[in-house]
């Protein structure tokens, strides 16, 4: 007697999985999202290829192999400061000399969450024709303002009204700093606090 997959092999013993077979389901990629890079996509190249040919990146991170790193000629000089900010708060580097010897370790600063957003990210020439219509489209957007909090708006006053523009005082009141924010936290919501007053007076004086 027969088992049913013994059965099957001997109904159609010409049955191989050819790669003709394998790929008779196979579909192609398609751009669903932006217009701009589905109308500029070559369904015939690799993923790396179409981003390398429109100008993007597709890595973050960096090149993880695949591809030749390239170390410059002429390295240029390392800005510590600069490395310091790219540094987490308990990461650092140790800097030797040409012996081997430690001549100086650079520990992390590290940005906290309001420093991040807030940081400027200098703009970079457009490099190909689809990086500027993505950077026209992008520009085009609506940009959402930023409101504190109507508890934020509160501790900012009693801390101004308190103290006024000693944010080291204010780092130190344990009572109304229940948060425990630093000096630089606290002049930035401060900061935004007076900013967006401003701009509500500056509103009220248009509408009356």
């Amino acid at each position: 007697m027969a088992r049913p997959r013994k059965r099957t092999k001997i109904r159609n013993p010409s049955l191989k999985n050819t790669r003709k077979t394998s790929n008779r389901h196979f579909k192609r990629f398609r751009v669903k999202g932006d217009p701009i890079i589905a109308t500029n996509w070559d369904n015939k190249a690799t993923l790396r290829q179409n981003y390398q040919r429109l100008g993007l990146v597709n890595n973050l991170n960096g090149v993880s192999g695949g591809i030749e790193k390239l170390e410059p000629e002429d390295p240029q000089p390392i800005d510590k400061e600069e490395l310091q900010k790219t540094l987490g708060p308990d990461e650092g580097i140790i800097e030797r000399d040409e012996q081997g010897n430690v001549i100086n370790v650079i520990i992390g600063k590290g940005l906290d969450d309001e420093e991040v957003f807030d940081a400027v990210i200098p703009p970079t020439p457009a490099k190909t024709d689809v990086v500027k219509a993505l950077e026209k489209q992008a520009a085009n957007v609506y940009k959402r303002e930023r409101y504190q909090s109507e508890g934020d708006k509160l501790f900012c006053k009693e801390m101004i009204n308190k103290y006024g523009d000693d944010y080291h005082a204010m780092f130190k009141d344990i009572k109304l700093n229940i948060y425990q924010l630093t000096e630089t936290q606290l002049k930035k919501k401060c900061e935004r606090y007076l900013n967006e007053k401003e701009r509500n007076q500056e509103k009220e004086k248009m509408t009356t």
